[in-house]
């Protein structure tokens, strides 16, 4: 199959502000959008879907008699529709034959002169040489920055975004926090954690059809931070009278990173207790005397008894109380993985036993106060 690059660009769809308008492809349904000048953020007229212009088209829409390439587009490289998924793709000078990286499709071409540089309204996907003659996909990406909060300091370190995920806009922010004034004054987070925060603690205002309170899933890549912002969000749930949080990872030794960023983020008032170390009796007993704080688990922890049948999960449960409604923090929660096994096989004892500890703490409740926390980095 030949795909032949366009020999001039298609005329825009009706509707384009006289010309001057951007056209952008649909996040949703790829259906491709004429936005007027002056406009940001719309509604796909087919999908329904709320979005934003990608980063890479606003200085384009600022100034549209300039003409400035989409984000992605190599002129050192032919651009072309793909004959099959219509994706531009870069294609390097003298190679006949290639994959295209998005739909597969085998395609050939002869050698083609570069065409003039021009507003381009689609991501290019690049087709880069390999020595097996093959094409990879690099994906397009864009800095990422809270584009509907602006609390607290920039990133340390870049953090990026897919472009199609870039134009979908996030909900609005509606949950005031408690520490507000201490982050802004301290800047122990970056805008990017309090984002975090902030749409953390919005989601366990909500509840879910059966009563219970809703959970968050922390899924930030290695290095940005998910321990830290648990920690905030353990201080944040402390400022609201939650005095009793649980967070569960995957070795002890993290109990004192755990320790780290509570101290961090200026929660240095609460006590955090390795579980491993305690004692099988009730955790606030006069022995052990545990009243509050966070109590660190891992998740073979989660899953051990004592010699007498005592097992550490009845120990926590009851130190819940029948009116818990503090946090629960699952950390790197791969690792209670294979709940629900493939046919002939059997389920882990830790992804029943962090099935169990939700079942028990959100019966005890009445099924509405807990606090679920999911987080992981892993892909």
């Amino acid at each position: 199959m030949v795909g032949q690059p366009p020999t001039q660009p298609p005329p825009p769809p009706p509707g384009g502000g006289g010309g001057f308008g951007c056209q952008v492809r649909c996040a949703g349904c790829r259906m491709i959008l004429t936005v007027g000048i002056g406009l940001t953020e719309f509604v796909c007229p087919t999908c329904q879907l709320p979005q934003m212009l990608p980063p890479e088209l606003l200085l384009l829409h600022q100034k549209p008699k300039q003409q400035v390439p989409a984000h992605g587009i190599d002129p050192s490289k032919i651009q072309l529709p793909c004959a099959n998924c219509k994706a531009i793709l870069n294609v390097p000078h003298g190679l006949s034959r290639f994959s295209c990286p998005q739909c597969k499709m085998e395609l050939s071409l002869g050698p083609l002169p570069p065409p003039p540089v021009e507003e381009v309204n689609e991501v290019a996907i690049e087709v880069e040489r390999e020595e097996d003659g093959g094409g990879v996909v690099g994906e397009t990406f864009t800095d990422y920055r809270p584009p509907k909060l602006s609390i607290g300091p920039p990133h340390p370190d870049p953090i990026v975004e897919t472009s199609s995920l870039s134009a979908v806009q996030p909900p609005e922010p509606t949950y005031h926090l408690l520490t507000k004034d201490h982050l802004e004054t301290s800047n122990v987070l970056s805008c990017l954690q309090i984002e975090t925060l902030v749409y953390a603690s919005q989601r366990h205002l909500q509840h879910l059809e059966n009563g219970s309170r809703a959970g968050f899933f922390l899924g930030d890549g290695a290095g940005v931070g998910k321990g830290r912002t648990i920690a905030g969000l353990i201080w944040e749930n402390w400022h609201h009278g939650r005095r009793k949080a649980l967070w569960i990872s995957v070795g002890s030794d993290l109990k004192f990173d755990a320790r780290r960023d509570l101290d961090d983020v200026g929660a240095t008032c609460i006590e955090v207790h390795a579980l491993n170390k305690l004692p099988y009796s009730k955790l606030d007993s006069k022995s052990v005397g545990i009243k509050e704080g966070v109590v660190f688990s891992t998740y073979s922890s989660l899953i051990a008894s004592s010699e007498k049948g005592r097992s550490r999960l009845q120990q926590l449960v009851q130190w819940f109380g029948s009116d818990y409604d503090g946090l629960i923090v699952f950390d790197e929660c791969h690792k209670a993985k294979n709940l629900v096994p493939e046919a002939g096989g059997q389920p882990t004892r830790t992804g029943e036993a962090v099935l169990d500890i939700q079942y028990f703490c959100v019966t005890a409740a009445g099924g509405s106060y807990v606090n679920l926390c999911f987080s992981d980095g892993e892909d």
